[in-house]
């Protein structure tokens, strides 16, 4: 008797858990565009931190179904999922390095202009007389030192939120896939 309530809490839990995963998957996907990179990045952070909502979604589910045709679906669901789970870590890790190279690029190009100005200043006789050498080497300076700044923040964050994202979908993506045996293993026993 307390077996069977316990059961069908764990459906309850379990199919709320699922649905609000999906809701989440939906709102998080659209409008889609998986054209660009920044996209599916940011996308596909926020599935990987919602990953866990469908991981405790289906463990609760498997736990509590009792019939056998539907715990086999669960368990290949879960297989589904945790194979997308991996796979999406590939396209994390591509988009991370891809964002973090535009990152660079466009510091380096926004640099580059304002180094120009700076050297444009220092050819004009007009602005030489109101600019002194001192001042245009300290901006060179300050120039360099921000822009190695933003180069190294840039690739601090990205990397790291890269990181944190791959991190979540690789756990959630084993952990299903080892729930989907689980699951199949209880229809052989």
């Amino acid at each position: 008797m307390e077996t069977s309530r316990a059961k069908k809490l764990c459906r309850i839990v379990g199919f709320a858990c699922l649905i609000a995963f999906a809701v989440d998957f939906l709102v998080v996907v659209f409008p889609i565009n998986f054209a660009e990179a920044s996209w599916r990045l940011g996308t596909l952070q926020q599935i990987g931190d919602r990953s866990i909502v469908a991981l405790f979604g289906l463990a609760l589910l498997i736990y509590g179904v009792e019939q056998r045709k539907l715990l086999r679906s669960l368990s290949l669901l879960c297989f589904t999922i945790g194979i997308a789970f991996l796979l999406f870590c590939v396209v994390v890790a591509q988009d991370s390095l891809a964002l973090r190279r535009q990152a660079v690029d466009r510091i380096s190009a926004q640099s580059s202009q304002l180094s120009s100005r700076i050297q444009a200043i220092q050819g004009d006789s007009n602005a030489a007389a109101r600019v002194t050498p001192e001042r245009l080497e300290q901006a060179t300076q300050q120039l360099t030192t921000r822009t190695e700044t933003a180069k190294q923040s840039a690739n601090n964050s990205i990397l790291k939120s890269g990181f944190l994202s791959i991190g979540n979908l690789a756990v959630a993506g084993v952990s299903l896939l080892i729930l989907g045996r689980y699951g199949l293993y209880f229809l052989k026993h």
